[in-house]
């Protein structure tokens, strides 16, 4: 608990309001070791799927007796399969991120550890890939609620990155990564390229938790008159000279973003939620994310 403690990420009292909470995936996900998430496979739970024909070799404690007499047929009983999932926590490093008091890019660290932890309190395999430049850091899948110090210890030590190069970077994870699973991506969506990330990532039928997380600058931008904008990751800089007309623009263009991304999201059974990086951690993950349907 010292170590826990000396983290900044996440406090000790919040971590035990975290382990009453579980992940909720919609879909069935293929595991590795029993668990408490569906599988695509049938098993042996409580919980009844599906029947199918009787084969030689089949073990003659699950047929179905009753149909038999009925039906003159063997028929098995089969059930629900219930294994680990691979969770995957991708976490935008880009210098954008770091905008913002607190910043952006701590606000999506606290969220991921919190993510994590959730998900080794329920025994799921968790990894991380820390995206930078185009290219991903990974920690390798742990398991169980012992695997916290190293999950904070990794989300604690980011890369310097200028940018982000999303969809570059999506490239790797869908290349690097083999284990469909629940992946919670966290980034402002600062790039040009981000639809073309998300389908990329979508394309391997993970289910994507999409987290978009801003500024409450760049949710509500109080700024007004001529202004010199100097972009954080290109360094390029732009004369601007902002009225209301301009800001309601802006509002709308934003408002389309979260419309699209989320409307992408949702076209493959995943999840978007806006994040306010000036937001309680504690309102976001143990409110809102429930209410979204993403922890339960």
């Amino acid at each position: 608990m010292t170590l826990v403690s000396e983290n900044p990420l996440l406090e000790a009292s919040f971590l035990q309001r975290l382990q009453r909470l579980q992940l909720l995936v919609r879909r069935p996900l293929p595991g590795q070791w029993k668990g408490e998430h569906r599988s695509p496979k049938r098993g042996y739970s409580v919980e009844f799927a599906d029947f199918r024909e009787y084969s030689p070799g089949d073990d003659l404690r699950y047929v179905d007796w009753k149909a038999y007499g009925r039906l003159d047929r063997l028929y098995l009983k089969q059930y629900v399969e219930e294994e680990d999932i691979y969770v995957l926590l991708l976490v935008d490093c880009s210098r954008s991120m770091r905008f913002g008091q607190p910043t952006k890019l701590l606000f999506a660290q606290q969220v991921a550890a919190a993510i994590g932890y959730i998900a080794l309190c329920r025994f799921h395999r968790v990894g991380v890939g820390l995206i930078a430049d185009g290219n991903v850091l990974w920690m390798r899948p742990v398991r169980g609620k012992q695997s916290l110090i190293p999950l904070l210890t990794f989300l604690g030590n980011l890369p310097e990155a200028r940018s982000t190069l999303l969809a570059q970077s999506m490239r790797q994870v869908v290349n690097g990564w083999k284990h469909r699973g629940a992946v919670y991506l966290l980034t402002d969506l600062m790039d040009e390229r981000w639809n073309e990330a998300l389908r990329l990532l979508l394309s391997r039928r993970h289910e994507l938790i999409l987290i978009h997380t801003l500024s409450p600058q760049e949710l509500n931008p109080d700024l007004m008159g001529d202004l010199l904008l100097v972009d954080s990751e290109t360094g390029e800089t732009r004369e601007v000279s902002l009225s209301a007309s301009a800001l309601s623009l802006y509002q709308r263009a934003l408002q389309q973003l979260r419309d699209d991304a989320s409307a992408l999201c949702g076209h493959f059974g995943g999840n978007y939620l806006l994040a306010n990086a000036s937001q309680s951690l504690e309102d976001f993950v143990l409110r809102e994310m429930r209410i979204r349907g993403v922890l339960a």
